[in-house]
């Protein structure tokens, strides 16, 4: 087995800085290859590194950008990632071994650690299967795949969904819900792979009124008619961490709903 690392990112520039230890990364078991969305691309500004493989496009959409990824897959198992993302010494052997101990497993999920090497979230501390409520708690950067099994069933990222697209929130639950749906299995793992700076809480929703109505249209496309119900309870639990009074959190909500059944004709 080998791991290829996919990176997606947006307007890379020949100075930037890239994943520490790059080249321990390309020549341990990892093939790294990253999607750079930008206005003007030069694919030349990238030869130092022949064995980093840059793919520019002049397009925008984080989604259609992990797409690009998945399109670009040439090794059995699949990594998520940012450029903002450190990784851990060692995290290709623990997500290959974590693959090779859970033969069923098609997805794998992980923890991230903070700078501090804290969690960056309260994590379970036993392996489990992941369901539908499961996902929810998963982060992009947390996933690994069998490349077989996402080719199989032709699963991609919903590009309505995802930062520089039409609801920018909620990618990953729906990759994830769809490939639930299409029978493929989730495992979760209790092992760290990744390292990301703390985000402090509640930041999302502060005066951000796209993203909780974004976050109703994102319910509608996993749960349908049951988004309703689910958007009420959500408004409860996350009211509090914006500046809208649950009346007008659930508000928004049923507007990005409608505004999703709208543009689907439904």
């Amino acid at each position: 087995m080998k791991v290829q690392v996919l990176m997606a990112t947006m307007d890379l520039k020949p100075e930037d800085d890239l994943p520490t230890g790059l080249n321990d990364l390309i020549q341990n078991k990892v093939e790294y290859t990253v999607v750079n969305q930008c206005k003007a691309c030069d694919k030349n500004l990238f030869s130092d590194h022949p064995d980093l493989h840059i793919h520019s496009f002049s397009e925008r959409g984080l989604s259609r950008s992990r797409n690009r990824n998945l399109n670009l897959l040439t090794e059995s198992i699949g990594l998520i990632t940012d450029q903002d993302v450190q990784f851990k010494t060692g995290f290709q052997d623990t997500v290959i071994a974590a693959f090779e101990e859970s033969p069923d497993a098609d997805i794998i999920t992980f923890q991230i650690e903070d700078e501090q090497a804290m969690p960056f979230k309260n994590y379970k501390k036993q392996a489990s299967w992941l369901n539908q409520r499961d996902i929810m708690k998963v982060s992009s950067i947390e996933i690994a795949f069998r490349t077989a099994s996402i080719i199989d069933k032709k699963l991609l990222f919903d590009e309505d969904f995802g930062l520089g697209s039409d609801y920018p929130t909620g990618e990953e639950a729906i990759f994830l819900s769809d490939a639930l749906k299409m029978g493929l299995k989730i495992k979760y793992i209790p092992f760290p792979i990744v390292i990301h700076p703390k985000e402090s809480s509640g930041y999302q929703f502060s005066q951000n009124k796209a993203l909780i109505w974004a976050k109703g249209a994102m319910f509608y496309r996993m749960f349908n008619q049951k988004a309703y119900l689910i958007s009420i309870f959500f408004a409860f639990k996350k009211h509090k961490l914006s500046s809208e009074s649950f009346i007008n959190f659930v508000k928004l909500m049923f507007e990005g709903i409608t505004s999703y059944k709208s543009s689907h004709n439904e």
